[in-house]
């Protein structure tokens, strides 16, 4: 048997967590009281009720679902709520529950790259999309003061501090405040700064209004972090021009789908297809700028879609998990050669898309 605590390090050689968007929940998102073996795991794309009866059924030790099943904050895990009564059912079945979701969408050879392998394309081309990001906790402005070195703990505390609420991220930790020495001709002051949200920027400038503290005081706002070589969505240029056409066919036969949406281009005479990009789930937040022949995501808006097309890109849709769900035959592949017998690794047989076309 493996230790839960090797498989997560397999787990996250696999696609590093730091790989995620910022806004994300990713990794071990329910942990069993030690010790717990795993020696089997089933792989979802979601964890809905039916996955969760399957797994109790199995005797799954591990659950990685693709979708984090805890996203938002749960305040308390009671019977009222679906998704809380599977983080109970989790507990009580002592099942560990992880989740990877952006860190498979940005590593190397992920779902993205594994998406765009429905086509044909020259592999010199291939590119992740960027992306930019806002920083964590919604950090929006870099605050810098310049100050007699006395005073450092007066104007941090009594004009800077005190002006935040009580429950302050910056209050209950001060050396998020840092300082530096300044020196102008022969005289030695310090420069006070810290990165802040723009409540936190409001609330610290009334104190230093009041304190008559604005005469050297300087505010720059953050630049958001570039992505550039873990995108979240693959763009590239086919080898050769197909049809939008046999476009649809290579995808429907690469996600194994008899149906899928398609929006044609507005501004262009030719359906020919001579680059891609693709973005697995929601591509809405990834390609809503990309300029391709052809768009290829689970879906998009209404509007999005009208942009899309009006730009000159035709768009094919499959509905958000049916982009995402065959990646998991790849991972099962993968964890199966690295554990050996080992392990039991397989996919559940009752997660699907819970759209359907009748």
């Amino acid at each position: 048997m493996n230790s839960l605590e090797s498989v997560m390090v397999k787990l996250k050689q696999l696609a590093p967590l730091s790989l995620a968007a910022s806004w994300d929940n990713v990794g071990l998102l329910v942990e069993p009281s030690p010790p717990k073996y795993i020696s089997k795991i089933m792989l979802t794309n979601d964890l809905t009720s039916g996955v969760m009866e399957e797994a109790k059924d199995k005797t799954v030790d591990l659950i990685i679902s693709y979708h984090p099943p805890i996203f938002t904050p749960i305040k308390r895990l009671t019977q009222d709520s679906w998704k809380q009564r599977l983080v109970v059912e989790c507990i009580e079945n002592r099942i560990a529950l992880f989740s990877p979701h952006t860190s498979f969408d940005a590593v190397k050879d992920g779902v993205n790259d594994w998406l765009i392998s429905a086509f044909d394309y020259k592999k010199d081309t291939l590119a992740p999309i960027e992306v930019t990001e806002e920083f964590p906790d919604g950090l929006t402005h870099a605050l810098e003061i310049e100050i007699d070195p006395s005073k450092l703990k007066e104007i941090r505390d009594q004009v800077l501090l005190s002006q935040l609420p009580a429950e302050s991220r910056l209050r209950k930790n001060k050396e998020a405040f840092k300082t530096h020495p300044v020196k102008v001709g022969s005289t030695e002051t310090l420069k006070l700064c810290v990165e802040c949200n723009k409540s936190e920027l409001t609330s610290m400038m009334k104190g230093l209004t009041l304190n008559s503290c604005l005469e050297h005081l300087s505010i720059k706002q953050l630049m958001k972090a570039p992505r550039t070589t873990t995108g979240f969505g693959r763009k590239a240029e086919l080898s050769n021009s197909i049809s939008l056409d046999a476009a649809i066919e290579m995808v429907k036969s690469h996600l194994k789908l008899q149906h899928v949406s398609v929006a044609k281009s507005q501004s262009k005479q030719t359906d020919k297809i001579e680059s891609v990009a693709v973005c697995a789930g929601s591509g809405s937040g990834v390609l809503g700028s990309v300029q391709a022949d052809l768009l290829l995501t689970g879906e998009m808006s209404h509007h999005e879609v009208l942009d899309a097309v009006h730009r000159g890109c035709n768009v094919i849709l499959c509905h958000h998990s049916n982009t995402e769900r065959g990646y998991l035959k790849v991972v099962e592949e993968k964890l199966s050669k690295s554990f050996g017998d080992s392990m039991q690794v397989f996919l559940a047989d009752s997660d699907s898309d819970p759209l359907i076309v009748v």
